[in-house]
């Protein structure tokens, strides 16, 4: 049994309100009280996430949890410095990745405010870890995510029109071709789709980057 499934046993009788008081919080605060539920369904009890509160940060939080779940903290230390080193590796590792491809070609009356705005739905991430999986089952879940993909966008993206394949970058410019049906056609070796950007000059940064929710 791992830690987070130790939690959940330890816990699973209490209220999210009696978890947070069992914690000392004076009241069910709604940041603590996402951050609890952050803990339930991450692979990394809620580590990768930036948690800023006046009591805790995010290892403060999860130990004080592990205090009120009455694990033993010579227990519990080890096996949080272990998913602490385990998402050090995966956000090292190349992160995973699906482009949506439309062939779109900038025309004079688009503003490039209105392309970088737009530049994530175009960009899909595969969650922290997913590096780890074996060849076989990433490429299937690329070839899945296609599918929901079309699904969902209806095959047209914002500003960028149609789509018509899709790459699964799985290395630094090097990707998987995958039809609109979420069917392997081929690899590309090179492969580096330059990024409609909007941000302060001298900065890479997208500034519209900021209020898309990375999905780890």
């Amino acid at each position: 049994m791992n830690l987070q499934q130790e939690l959940l046993l330890r816990t699973q009788h209490l209220s999210d309100a009696d978890v947070l008081r069992g914690m000392g919080y004076t009241t069910a605060d709604e940041t603590a009280l996402g951050h609890l539920h952050a803990i339930r369904k991450s692979p990394y009890l809620g580590l990768e996430k930036t948690h800023r509160d006046a009591r805790y940060g995010e290892r403060g939080f999860l130990e004080a949890l592990c205090r009120c779940a009455g694990l033993d903290e010579a227990n519990a230390r080890p096996a949080i410095e272990t998913l602490e080193k385990r998402l050090a590796e995966d956000r090292a590792a190349f992160r995973h990745w699906l482009f949506a491809e439309t062939d779109y070609v900038r025309g004079p009356g688009t503003p490039i405010f209105a392309m970088a705005f737009t530049e994530h739905f175009r960009r899909l991430r595969f969650p922290l870890g997913f590096w780890r999986l074996p060849w076989e089952a990433r490429l299937a879940a690329a070839c899945q995510k296609v599918r929901d993909h079309m699904q969902e966008s209806g095959g047209k993206l914002v500003t960028w029109g149609e789509i018509k394949r899709y790459h699964y970058c799985y290395a630094e410019k090097r990707s998987i071709v995958i039809s609109t049906a979420g069917e392997v056609i081929g690899e590309q070796e090179g492969f580096d789709p330059p990024r409609a950007t909007f941000g302060l000059a001298g900065s890479d940064e997208n500034l519209p980057d900021r209020f898309v929710e990375d999905d780890e």
